[in-house]
Parts: C-alpha cells; sequence; structure tokens
C-alpha cells in the first residue's frame, strides 16, 4: 500500500513535489508486487486471493485514471479502458462505472451500450449507484 500511496502523493503533489513519471513506476510497482503476492496467496490454495488483492485493485484503478489523464505518461484511452475493465473485472466498483461511462462514451474502444449497462448494473448491486442511470435495466440491454 506505501508504493501507491506514494505513487499518488508524487502524482498530485501531496507533501511532496510532483513527479508524474515517477508516480508511474510507484504505481506500476505496487501492481506488480501486489500481483506476486495474490499469485503465491492462489497457488496455495486460496480461492479468493490473499490480502495484497485490495492492494493490486487499486493500483490497475489508478493506472487506469494516469492512462486516461496523461499523468505521468501519454494519453491512451485504449490503455486506460483496459485497466479500468480489469480492476472492475477484479471487483472495484469504481472502475464498473469507469469502464461503463468509456463503454457508453466510446473512449477507447467503440460504442458498446450493452457493456455499458452491463458495468453500471454491477457496480450498482455492489453498492455504488450512479444517478441517472435507470436506462441500464431496460429490457434490451439484458444479456446479448
Amino acid at each position: 500500500m506505501a508504493q501507491i500511496m506514494y505513487g499518488l502523493a508524487l502524482r498530485h503533489g501531496w507533501g511532496i513535489p510532483i513527479d508524474p513519471p515517477l508516480a508511474i513506476t510507484y504505481l506500476s510497482r505496487a501492481a506488480s508486487n501486489s500481483a506476486a503476492v495474490e499469485s503465491v496467496a492462489l497457488s496455495s490454495g486460496m480461492k479468493k486471493g490473499g490480502a495484497a488483492k485490495g492492494e493490486l485493485v487499486l493500483a490497475i484503478y489508478e493506472l487506469a485514471n494516469s492512462f486516461r489523464h496523461g499523468w505521468g505518461v501519454d494519453k491512451d484511452p485504449v490503455a486506460a479502458r483496459s485497466y479500468y475493465e480489469t480492476a472492475a473485472n477484479l471487483g472495484d466498483t469504481d472502475a464498473m462505472n469507469e469502464v461503463a461511462r468509456c463503454y457508453e462514451e466510446g473512449f477507447g474502444g467503440k460504442k458498446d451500450r450493452f457493456s455499458a449497462a452491463k458495468y453500471y448494473r454491477l457496480a450498482e448491486q455492489n453498492g455504488n449507484k450512479t444517478l441517472g442511470n435507470s436506462w441500464i435495466w431496460k429490457e434490451k440491454y439484458n444479456g446479448k
């Protein structure tokens, strides 16, 4: 978690000089280290991973934000959407809403209202409702 927090501090200048490229380095290390810990947990028989899963998901989500906004890297909508989707599939409800927005607006790929509805529904079912999204429950947006 320290690498994530230090990366965010570098990105936003929280008590230290802003250094977005170095922030990417720390966020990437955090994701890599957390993934390694999760791999060990899963290979030892844990069905849902270990304590590092939350750190992994947060690091991936923050890397997505970096690619979306060009913080420390060139803006890359395709990478941002991919990272958001990965974090969403690992259970992050903020990432679920972000990838849904990407699909809805065509950010990082084709517009896909079915996928947008899927992720907005998933976020809502996990306690992260977005106001004004009643359209996601229309029957025409049920699974393909």
